[in-house]
């Protein structure tokens, strides 16, 4: 070919094929592109929805409180007494709402007595200092808590030491705070009273079988709870291992749960010990550990807007003057959740061989 010659032209057939190639890819680019930002903008209205709708479920969960406190206050003024039969045990049947926006709101709830349950905070005074060494009923009272549980008996010792102020633990079995900065994940005990029950998972604990202390711990939880100050068990409400770890005899937790069953309800003090004829030696101890009247109560429930879903974990507090107040709030599941086994637990002493 002479230098200067230019080569020849391509066929107009092959140039129209690259425009077409190039048309596609262009087209390929910019429907890709309009996808992207089609499915960033879609993600950007769900998040904003289900954000609003948590917005809403919140504000539910507000409502159920107010009508909690309010059947609460209504009770007060029915009778001075708290049962099972009463208007603010009955279950909240779940409730269906439909919304002018299209959403659809479904919610349930319930109102659960904690004085039904052994008080953990029992065991210190206000003071910060273990009951044990003013009189020994709180700790005597947690024992059969603990061993009914299948839990070791040194482990009310454990407990005792993770609430009082002292750095001195009460036996072989107790744990303060170099015990558990020694272990595989490294805290200080608390020295103060429980403010939730599932502190108790970071007690000592000596029991090599993951799930056997797992099973136990989930016994003694069911039995047990923790609130601000020092309070009594309610007789009306407590379920029969309560009773039964209270020392109560067969014959008096029959007399009990028979009661219940007939929707009956112990209205005084004084007829609860008239009836349960406590001998000379309960009778003390028995008297100021039962309480008709309760004070605490947990209001637990799930409010579900389209995808958001909100789990209600309330503490109820009634005065005597039947005012009642919300103490503390939480957003998770009660007593549902089952906890991992684990071996590789923080309770545990770092192994040093």
């Amino acid at each position: 070919m002479h230098p200067n010659q230019r080569p020849a032209p391509k066929p107009i057939r092959q140039q129209r094929g690259i425009a077409i190639l190039s048309v596609l890819v262009i087209a390929v680019l910019v429907v890709t592109l309009a996808a992207a930002i089609f499915a960033r903008q879609s993600y950007a209205v769900r998040q904003t929805e289900n954000f609003q709708s948590l917005e809403r479920a919140w504000q539910y969960v507000l409502m159920m409180e107010q009508y909690a406190g309010l059947q609460l206050q209504l009770d007060a003024k029915d009778n001075r007494y708290d049962a099972l039969t009463d208007r603010w045990a009955q279950q909240l049947p779940t409730q269906t709402l439909n919304e002018e926006s299209g959403a659809v709101v479904k919610f349930t709830g319930k109102l659960e007595d904690l004085q039904a349950r052994f008080n953990l905070n029992n065991l210190i005074s206000q003071e910060g200092e273990s009951r044990d060494q003013q009189n020994g009923a709180a700790v005597e009272q947690l024992k059969p808590f603990v061993t009914d549980a299948g839990l070791p008996p040194g482990f009310v010792n454990a407990i005792v030491d993770w609430l009082d102020i002292n750095t001195e633990p009460q036996s072989l079995e107790g744990a303060e705070r170099d015990y558990y900065l020694s272990g595989n994940i490294a805290y200080l005990a608390a020295d103060m009273p429980f403010a939730d029950t599932s502190e108790v998972r970071l007690l000592r604990l000596d029991m090599p079988d993951p799930e056997a202390k797992n099973k136990a711990l989930n016994r003694f939880l069911n039995t047990v709870t923790a609130l601000p100050k020092q309070t009594t068990i309610n007789p009306n409400t407590a379920n029969k291992e309560v009773l039964q770890a209270m020392k109560l005899s067969n014959t008096q937790i029959t007399t009990i749960l028979d009661k219940r069953k007939l929707k009956q309800a112990y209205k005084r003090n004084d007829a609860f010990a008239q009836e349960m004829a406590f001998t000379s030696d309960q009778n003390h101890a028995f008297r100021n550990s039962f309480d008709v009247t309760t004070q605490y109560f947990r209001l637990t429930g799930e409010v579900q807007i389209n995808r958001a879903r909100v789990f209600v974990n309330s503490l109820l507090f009634r005065d005597n003057d039947g005012s009642v107040r919300v103490i503390m709030r939480q957003f998770d599941r009660v007593n549902e959740q089952p906890i991992p086994i684990t071996d590789d637990a923080s309770n545990t002493l770092t192994n040093t061989e």
